[in-house]
């Protein structure tokens, strides 16, 4: 049974591609906007299928009552053009003292093979881009940028807490923990911690540090840093 579907492999034509491109890698619906737009472009010589949708944060990642329409839902994306996904709240209360993040979901369903290819054998993929979406309230008292000072840390032996006082979700890359200016240590195992919420890191060692240097994601997906002194 193992020889056939072996024989089977390499007898199939495989094609892997992923030709939609998405106009960024996290989108930010500020409140006061009627709507955002999500710009797609097929690189590619075929046309593609594109099915959209926004779901929840947590960990099933539902999908129902989520408070944004996005036109057109499905879409037919044609070789070598751009497409726009327009994507509008639809009024459903959120809160206004803090950000509420969802996940944009991006479906690339790529044509089947005509002519030629048609008769072959082959293997077909799709491909799904999940990216956060944060929903940014207009009134919050300070902008991103100024919340990536407001985090305090704190390291007790090997156990470094980060705590978010902010309205703002932030997204780590990496932080480095420094005697003076000696890297002592310094980790990429972090991610993102939510508005008013702490957290803690078990490092593999006990550093001496009296500052870190922390690496975020802004809002343009770019990489951003700073230096903060340890409590």
């Amino acid at each position: 049974m193992l020889k056939v579907l072996l024989m089977m492999c390499l007898v199939l034509s495989l094609t892997v591609q992923a030709g939609v491109v998405i106009s960024g890698t996290r989108f930010i619906y500020p409140s006061q906007e009627k709507s955002i737009a999500v710009r797609l472009n097929n690189a590619d010589g075929t046309p593609a299928l594109v099915q959209s949708w926004l779901e929840t944060d947590d960990d099933n990642g539902s999908a129902q009552n989520v408070p944004f329409i996005i036109m057109p839902p499905l879409t037919r994306v044609e070789p070598n053009t751009t497409q726009s996904l327009r994507i509008r709240h639809t009024g459903e209360p959120l809160p206004q003292d803090r950000e509420s993040l969802f996940y944009l979901n991006v479906l690339d369903i790529p044509a089947k093979p005509k002519g030629e290819q048609a008769s072959e054998s082959y293997l077909q993929f799709t491909f799904r881009s999940r990216l956060k979406f944060f929903y940014r309230p207009a009134k919050l008292p300070y902008t991103v940028d100024k919340a990536y000072d407001k985090v305090v840390w704190s390291l007790k032996d090997n156990q470094l807490t980060f705590k978010n006082p902010t309205p703002y979700y932030i997204t780590y890359a990496a932080v480095e923990l420094k005697q003076d200016e000696t890297i002592t240590h310094a980790t990429s195992e972090i991610d993102m911690i939510a508005p008013f919420d702490t957290q803690s890191i078990t490092l593999k060692e006990s550093p001496s540090a009296n500052q870190i240097q922390w690496y975020v994601i802004n809002d343009y997906g770019a990489t951003q840093s700073g230096m903060t002194k340890l409590q």
